[in-house]
């Protein structure tokens, strides 16, 4: 009996060093992300799947998180000055000579949405020349979008609240808003999730009253990646990089991503 107590207590206490050095091992990094803020502007909590698929990544690369939410130009600069790493970022050519980007995390199809079925069928990014475009303060959806912005379509620049830019389309102060998705890929699943998921679970009742379509095609594709400034936490990086990549190998990453959009 007292050697098998012995036993017990050996491994309770190997368990606990065990425990003990993991956390002592595992490098604490302060993550930027987009501030997502309701109709009066109050911050809203990490939404919960992605809250569980950054989980996935730090529990694969072995490093903790440290949330900050933040207007999404602040959050740049703040990563800019090595304050920490940013998450939720898309690639532009300005972008990639002052920040390292981690392995893509996402694919997003980009699509068009409108308030109503546009008379004009909306197919590709040529279909909304001279139109008017809502995105949130400092938003990109990659070099694409970068390239044409201004020059194809005009860009109306709002906060990061949700309902306020589904609010631009119902006031007709833009003509469509950009959303991105993953994984979807046909107009009806994505009218069905921005109508029956989006808009219907935000706290603006006069928007359920709507009606939003879809582009028939998407519109951009974005790639979805963790950053820092070149040359600032590039072990942390590193790490993100090999459990991303083991992710797509083994399929974690598609078990995290399942029900992701």
């Amino acid at each position: 009996m007292l050697n098998r107590l012995f036993q017990i207590t050996t491994l309770t206490v190997l368990l606990g060093c065990s425990y003990q050095v993991l956390a002592q091992t595992q490098q604490r990094v302060q993550l930027f992300l987009q501030e997502n803020l309701d109709v009066k502007g109050k911050q809203l909590p990490i939404d919960n799947k992605l809250s569980k698929l950054l989980h996935f990544v730090e529990q694969a690369a072995g490093v903790k998180f440290d949330y900050v939410q933040l207007p999404w130009r602040r959050a740049q600069r703040a990563t800019l000055a090595g304050n920490g790493i940013i998450y939720g970022f898309s690639k532009s050519n300005i972008r990639l000579t002052e920040y390292r980007f981690s392995e893509p995390l996402i694919i997003d199809n980009v699509w068009a949405i409108s308030l109503g079925e546009p008379t004009t069928k909306i197919r590709s990014l040529e279909d909304l020349r001279g139109k008017k475009i809502a995105i949130g303060h400092g938003y990109s959806y990659g070099i694409e979008f970068e390239r044409t912005r201004d020059k194809v379509f005009s860009v109306q620049e709002d906060t990061a609240s949700v309902p306020a830019r589904f609010e631009m389309l119902v006031s007709k102060r833009c003509d469509f808003l950009l959303w991105p998705v993953h994984e979807l890929d046909q107009q009806s699943q994505v009218e069905e999730h921005i109508n029956n998921v989006i808009v219907a679970n935000l706290t603006d009742e006069n928007l359920k009253k709507y009606r939003f379509f879809a582009s028939e095609n998407p519109i951009f594709h974005d790639t979805i990646h963790f950053a820092a400034a070149h040359g600032q936490h590039t072990e942390i990086l590193d790490k993100i990089d090999h459990a991303i990549t083991q992710g797509k190998k083994d399929g974690s990453l598609a078990k995290a991503l399942k029900d992701y959009h």
